[in-house]
């Protein structure tokens, strides 16, 4: 894991596209601001299995072209900010392949995307998934939008719910927050349990304080079942107030704000984001299965937010 190491250069993915131009220049002011280098990666794009390039100088003729490419990239760039270090790489193989890649050696990875409001599953085949799938640093999705990189009117918005992966997005979004001069939105998301069958399971499992299961009325399993809300909304609120504390012990005079709120954690954080420049999230939550490489929460972000999305590990 390198995500902490700022010294490392960003890496970005260049494919002459608009998206991928537009991710240039985020990728590209997002360097200059840390002070370190950029690295533009671009890629054959071909199966390096295909029958094709056993023909003599086709693979050559592909990496040329990758590698002009990424120059091209590099060029543009550096007309987005002077006086950092820029540098081309053309890779064989897939551009998603390529990307991961280079994510071994990068602080962040830059990767521009178009689609919104698609099925996931039409989604999964796309480079910008498959490099947040399984890169070794931190990714940043952008797509074109009107706001800038965080600064003092967008905030920057992190989603929390207590496990590992949520307090390693707290820990970036707070320092690219204070960096940058902008302000902390932290997020936390809470969701009542079906009372129909919260009442049902109830009735059968609910045992009284002498021993003897059942026995409750109507109103007292409202009651219980109140109760078991309150405690819900009660951790969502702990869970926002610890990281907004935690962020106080590194960041003294960073601004923030708490945003609690009952629903589903993606439309929780969406909705928390309309001004935000930038959403950052863990690769996993609590309710993702261990063996998922990104979580549902993450990947619902990533589908349907307006703004850049960070998706840390």
């Amino acid at each position: 894991m390198n995500e902490n190491n700022t010294n490392l250069p960003v890496i970005v993915g260049y494919d002459t596209s608009p998206e991928s131009a537009f991710a240039l220049e985020w990728a590209t002011r997002v360097a200059q601001h840390r002070g370190c280098a950029l690295r533009v990666i671009s890629a054959a794009d071909i199966d390096l299995s295909s029958i094709e390039l056993a023909r003599p100088g086709i693979q050559e003729m592909y990496l040329d072209q990758a590698q002009q490419q990424a120059q091209e990239g590099a060029d543009l760039a550096k007309t987005f900010a002077a006086g950092i270090l820029v540098t081309s790489e053309g890779q064989p193989g897939s551009a998603a392949g390529a990307l991961v890649n280079a994510s071994r050696q990068g602080s962040l990875l830059v990767v521009g995307h178009r689609a919104r409001g698609l099925l996931p599953d039409m989604l999964l085949g796309s480079v910008a998934f498959k490099a947040t799938h399984h890169a070794a640093c931190p990714v940043a999705i952008v797509r074109k939008s009107p706001r800038p990189l965080p600064c003092a009117t967008y905030p920057v918005v992190a989603g929390v719910d207590g496990s590992e992966h949520g307090t390693h997005a707290l820990q970036e979004a707070a320092r690219l927050a204070a960096d940058t001069g902008s302000f902390l939105r932290i997020v936390a998301a809470w969701e009542r349990p079906s009372q129909a069958l919260w009442s049902l399971a109830s009735r059968r499992h609910l045992t009284q304080k002498d021993g003897t299961q059942g026995g409750y009325s109507d109103a007292e399993i409202q009651l219980i079942y109140e109760k078991i809300v309150a405690e819900i909304e009660q951790r969502a609120q702990r869970i926002a107030q610890q990281a907004a504390d935690e962020v106080r012990q590194h960041h003294p005079d960073l601004r923030t704000e708490l945003h609690i709120s009952e629903g589903a954690a993606d439309h929780v954080i969406l909705e928390a984001s309309t001004d935000a420049s930038m959403i950052a999230v863990g690769a996993r939550g609590l309710g993702d299965l261990q063996n998922l490489h990104l979580g549902s929460i993450s990947r619902k972000v990533m589908q349907k937010a307006e703004c850049a999305v960070y998706v840390v590990r």
